[in-house]
């Protein structure tokens, strides 16, 4: 799959200018003015927004832990959570929201403007600021009867003179567009939870950032996997892939490795595992054998909401993965034991 250039929009007269992988976000993100079809009739352009789901995950893998956080606006409601993985101690703490529809606030603009999610001693902003290299996230949860709270200041440098992020707008099922951008960049910043202080240092830190923004069919399902580490030249290295809804999964899909920065993209992925017992072993290869991993879990988040015509049923595995990755100069990479997520979710929103 090629990079091409980004075109100064994202839609034009309801449309799609362009399908594919491209350079840079996109300056004007209009991807709000999309009309999708229903029995083949195009619909109003309400009617579109209210279908198109938004959200920004940043997950954080630190020397001894890992941090993932996300704001969720399905529009019919909000949605947050926040958590924190001990992997020396083995212990994870999750806080979790939903919220009435305009709690959540997902930013169309990644060069500069904000995520906001505040309800009820929960409280998340992510600053964007794309256009000065960084985004930068608060955390405000306080503590419950059964949880400790957490606090949190982390500063994600997305470069783009020294990182191409997954920049991918993909045709769905039902005639759906949907966008997303993905990246791995360093991080640095401080997370507090329960009188313990978790530093992450730029030269370690690894920060996986996805933010979707999609027309998603009113049933859909997909399963993910994500990692990262630091090779033996000290070279950040990580991995995104994922199988879905998406129609053109031969040409267009976000399976892709990064190297210091650079992106590969790796081919159409499978994943096999047991949908009764994630926590047993995954395996998860792409077709042209690009990439092959196996996937072992230390423990799982998971979590269903099921209220009235919404459906959120997810379990995500966190462990290590082993295996091996192929970038497009040919050179293979080793994945030892890189700490990462896997995921299977079902939805219906």
């Amino acid at each position: 799959m090629e990079i091409k250039d980004t075109p100064e929009r994202i839609v034009e007269n309801g449309e799609i200018v362009e399908y594919g992988a491209f350079r840079t976000p996109f300056k004007e993100f209009n991807l709000s003015d999309a009309r999708i079809l229903v029995g083949g009739m195009k619909m109003p352009r309400f009617y579109s927004r209210f279908r198109l789901k938004e959200w920004q995950h940043i997950g954080v893998i630190g020397e001894d832990f890992y941090f993932g956080f996300a704001i969720v606006n399905a529009k019919y409601l909000g949605n947050s959570f926040c958590y924190l993985l001990d992997r020396t101690t083995g212990q994870m703490v999750e806080h979790d929201r939903l919220a009435p529809p305009g709690i959540a606030k997902v930013a169309p603009d990644l060069w500069h403007d904000e995520c906001r999610f505040k309800f009820t001693g929960y409280e998340i902003k992510i600053e964007n600021r794309l256009a000065d290299g960084f985004h930068r996230a608060q955390v405000k949860i306080k503590e419950s009867s059964k949880k400790p709270g957490i606090t949190a200041e982390v500063e994600v440098i997305e470069d783009l003179e020294k990182v191409q992020p997954l920049i991918l707008v993909s045709p769905l099922k039902g005639n759906r567009p949907g966008y997303t951008h993905k990246v791995a960049c360093p991080v640095r910043g401080e997370i507090t939870m329960g009188g313990k202080t978790y530093t992450l240092k730029e030269e370690t830190g690894i920060a996986l950032i996805d933010v979707q923004r999609t027309f998603f069919p009113y049933k859909i399902f997909w399963d993910w996997a994500t990692c990262g580490g630091y090779d033996k030249d000290g070279r950040m290295i990580a991995l995104n892939l994922s199988q879905g809804s998406n129609l053109r999964t031969e040409e267009i899909n976000d399976n892709c490795i990064w190297v210091d920065g650079k992106i590969s993209f790796l081919g159409q992925s499978s994943f096999q595992f047991d949908e009764k017992a994630v926590l047993d072993p995954w395996h998860i290869e792409t077709t042209n054998q690009r990439c092959v991993l196996d996937f072992k879990s230390e423990g799982e988040r998971w979590g269903k909401v099921n209220v009235f015509i919404i459906l959120s049923d997810f379990h995500q595995p966190y462990g290590t993965f082993r295996g091996k990755a192929v970038d497009s100069d040919g050179s293979v990479h080793e994945i030892n034991d890189y700490f990462g997520v896997v995921e299977h979710h079902l939805a219906r929103f």
